[in-house]
């Protein structure tokens, strides 16, 4: 499933840049019609790295990381879709919530497993090890302004 959403994601990003011409940004961060001039529209990737990503443990089962997309040169908040990527990502809760936005970062934040009607019950408590040991690293695609 992770590699099947990464796929996708390449191949949306590929798609994106091929053409500049055929990026339109409907609204921005805030839901406003933006007011940068569409040359300075620009489509930004990358990945915290398979089995790189520097994880935080605020207190069990919480883990955190900071995401630096400075290097977009964003000069406003970006559109910012991500994914967890590694092995056991299955039932997480929070891999594609950003938090704490900005033209220059970004955060994710994984709490655990959730419980649904077909996965009723888990006694996997995810911690530092658990992230590190199943390389879990996390893909994103930001699309912003440049000017």
């Amino acid at each position: 499933m992770a590699v099947r959403i990464f796929l996708s994601v390449c191949i949306l990003f590929t798609l994106l840049t091929l053409s500049v011409a055929d990026i339109k940004l409907i609204k921005d961060h805030n839901g406003d019609v933006p007011t940068n001039p569409e040359p300075c529209l620009r489509t930004c990737g990358g990945s915290t790295g398979y089995g790189k990503t520097t994880w935080e443990e605020s207190f069990p089962g919480y883990l955190k990381t900071t995401i630096d997309i400075s290097k977009c040169g964003f000069v406003a908040t970006p559109i910012i879709t991500t994914s967890l990527n590694g092995e056991y990502i299955w039932y997480q809760v929070g891999m594609s919530s950003p938090r704490d936005m900005t033209k220059s970062s970004f955060g994710i934040t994984v709490v655990g497993e959730a419980l649904t009607a077909w996965y009723p019950g888990t006694d996997t408590k995810i911690s530092l090890a658990y992230a590190d040991d199943y390389k879990w690293n996390i893909n994103w695609i930001a699309l912003g302004f440049t000017c």
